[in-house]
């Protein structure tokens, strides 16, 4: 897999403000919650390229999908979003924080 680009983009100052209030509410910066943004929105885009319909409630339920993947959720809610057993997404976001904590 190669190495992330990093891209820039604007956005008005009110728009900034929120991404940090709700990133640092989820432990994430300004930054960071805007890339989870821009993952759900580009998944939502490439289905739509793929010919896949994508109402407004199935882009709701991608963006779920991101943050659930992301741990932006109580577990049951993840499994449920994901269909995955609560007791396997309990031990992959134990694993996440893991090698997160090692990478430090």
């Amino acid at each position: 897999m190669a190495a992330p680009v990093t891209i820039n983009i604007k956005v008005p100052p009110r728009a900034h403000q929120k991404l940090h209030e709700l990133g640092k509410a989820k432990g994430y910066s300004a930054s960071g919650y805007a890339t989870l943004l821009y993952e759900a929105g580009f998944a939502a885009r490439i289905g739509q390229e793929r010919g896949d319909p994508v109402t407004d409630a199935e882009l709701d339920e991608q963006v779920r999908l991101v943050f659930a993947c992301a741990g932006q959720a109580d577990t049951a809610a993840i499994a449920k979003a994901t269909g995955i057993p609560e007791a396997r997404v309990v031990r992959i976001l134990d694993g996440w924080k893991k090698a997160g904590r090692a990478k430090k």
